[in-house]
């Protein structure tokens, strides 16, 4: 079941060098091999602060998050954040590990952490969040092939990312056919006030490095994926998330899992349906 905790560690010998690796993927003969361990990830960041709603909708992102927590048919949380274990992070706990949900959950090994129960993911979630980090959810590949996992269709992810530290920093190297896998939410908007007095801090924070300064002023970049940290660090409040609609959302809960309806609305979701397979 799953790799086991030796197998892991040898794959993790190559951490150091994941920059060089992304930039491989777009060499001639290896970069195609190893562009099939990303071949179908669909992921996108849930920003944890919205600043505007669109007309009419009682929505926000991060109730997407926690409505595939409550529905999934199996969670399992990892011991620690392998990112952060790997980078020494000073800056958040490294206790607070990956969130993996459906039946490919089950594959992954026993000793690399636990099955929890809906509640517990809940409070694992939050517990992320407010500590600062911003969750990330999706179809991964690479988590399929590092975990063991043989049912990659049936494992989806729920990443807990700092920017210092996370795997996902390597998006900049790689080609953008990879790059495309982690996608901003459509219809979410990442806007800069008046009020932005060029500080920079949003540019030292993206991870993506898609903020820049330009006359004295932050501009968001078109490599930017909406994970909505430069909103969390900014002293003026000058930088602004806006959620897509509520349309856009069931449409991104639909990609992740299209087999189930989805039903998003302000309040709980009344349908009382597991997102079993992840198909």
């Amino acid at each position: 079941m799953g790799r086991p905790a030796w197998h892991i560690k040898i794959i993790m010998l190559f951490w150091p060098m994941r920059n060089f690796l992304a930039r491989m993927v777009g060499w001639p003969i290896m970069g195609r091999w190893m562009s099939l361990s990303f071949r179908g990830d669909r992921a996108s960041y849930i920003p944890v602060r919205v600043d505007v709603n669109p007309p009419g909708s009682l929505v926000v992102p991060t109730q997407v998050v926690e409505q595939f927590i409550q529905k999934a048919s199996y969670r399992f949380v990892l011991n620690q954040c392998l990112c952060r274990s790997l980078e020494s992070c000073r800056h958040y706990p490294k206790e607070i590990g990956c969130l993996f949900l459906g039946e490919g959950a089950k594959e992954i090994a026993p000793s690399l952490g636990r099955e929890v129960t809906a509640e517990e993911a809940l409070v694992h979630h939050r517990k992320a969040v407010a500590r600062g980090l911003i969750p990330m959810m999706g179809k991964l590949r690479w988590d399929s092939i590092w975990l063991g996992v043989k049912g990659a269709d049936q494992l989806l992810t729920i990443c807990h990312c700092c920017d210092c530290c996370c795997y996902f920093g390597i998006y900049r190297f790689l080609p953008e056919t990879e790059a495309q896998s982690l996608q901003k939410l459509e219809g979410l908007e990442v806007r800069v006030s008046d009020a932005c007095d060029g500080c920079g801090i949003c540019v030292e924070r993206c991870f993506i490095k898609a903020m820049t300064l330009k006359n004295g002023k932050a501009v968001v970049g078109e490599a930017c994926r909406g994970c909505g940290r430069c909103s969390l660090v900014c002293p003026r409040r000058a930088v602004n998330i806006v959620s897509p609609s509520e349309e856009s959302l069931r449409g991104y809960m639909q990609r992740l899992c299209p087999t189930q309806q989805s039903q998003i609305s302000g309040r709980e979701s009344q349908s009382g349906r597991q997102f079993r397979g992840f198909a």
